[in-house]
C-alpha cells in the first residue's frame, strides 16, 4: 500500500487548486446550493504526495496518482469533499448533515488524521463509507472538529432508552 506525505492548510475557496475550485462550483450549481464563496463557512486543502513506491506497488493495481489534492468545504447544512489527482482527474462529493455521520480518526501507523464518513450521497444509491485522509497540521484538526460539531448539532444524539432492543 503506498504511503503518502500529507500537508493540510486552511484556505478560502478562491485559494483552492483550480481543478477543485471548478469542481465545487459545478457541484454547487448542479445541486442549487447558492454561491460557493458565500456559503462556505470553512475550507481546507490537503496535498498528498506519494512516497517512493514499495515492492508491492509493482503488482497490477492501476495507475495511482503521484500527487493528489483533497478539498473540504463546510457550509451551514453540507459537508463537501473533492479529490483532484494528476492522473485521475477531479471528483466532487457532498452530503447534507442529516444524511451524514462523521468522526475523527488518527492512524496508528502514521501521523495521518482525518474524517471517517458514512453518508447517503445525493448522486449514489446506498451508503458510502470511507476515510478522508488529512495531514497532521492544526488546520486539519480544526476542520475535523468543526465538521463533527456541525453534524452533531444538526443531528443531536437520540435520548431515551439506553438499550434500544428492549421494549421497556
Amino acid at each position: 500500500m503506498p504511503a503518502y506525505r500529507r500537508t493540510t492548510r486552511e484556505c478560502s475557496v478562491s485559494q483552492l487548486t483550480p481543478g477543485l475550485r471548478k469542481g465545487f462550483e459545478d457541484f454547487f450549481i448542479e445541486h442549487k446550493l447558492g454561491a460557493l464563496a458565500e456559503e462556505a463557512l470553512q475550507c481546507c486543502e490537503t496535498l498528498s504526495e506519494r512516497d517512493t513506491p514499495g515492492m508491492l506497488d509493482s503488482l497490477p493495481t492501476g495507475n495511482p496518482d503521484s500527487t493528489d489534492y483533497l478539498g473540504l468545504i463546510l457550509t451551514e447544512q453540507w459537508l463537501l469533499w473533492g479529490r483532484s489527482g494528476d492522473r485521475s482527474g477531479t471528483k466532487i462529493f457532498g452530503a447534507e448533515f442529516k444524511y451524514l455521520k462523521v468522526k475523527r480518526y488518527k492512524s496508528r501507523l502514521s501521523d495521518e488524521t482525518g474524517l471517517h464518513i458514512d453518508a447517503d450521497l445525493p448522486d449514489f444509491k446506498g451508503r458510502v463509507e470511507g476515510n478522508l485522509a488529512l495531514g497532521p497540521e492544526e488546520a486539519a484538526r480544526k476542520f475535523c472538529e468543526e465538521a463533527v460539531k456541525a453534524v452533531e448539532k444538526a443531528k443531536p444524539p437520540k435520548k431515551g432508552r439506553k438499550i434500544p432492543w428492549l421494549p421497556f
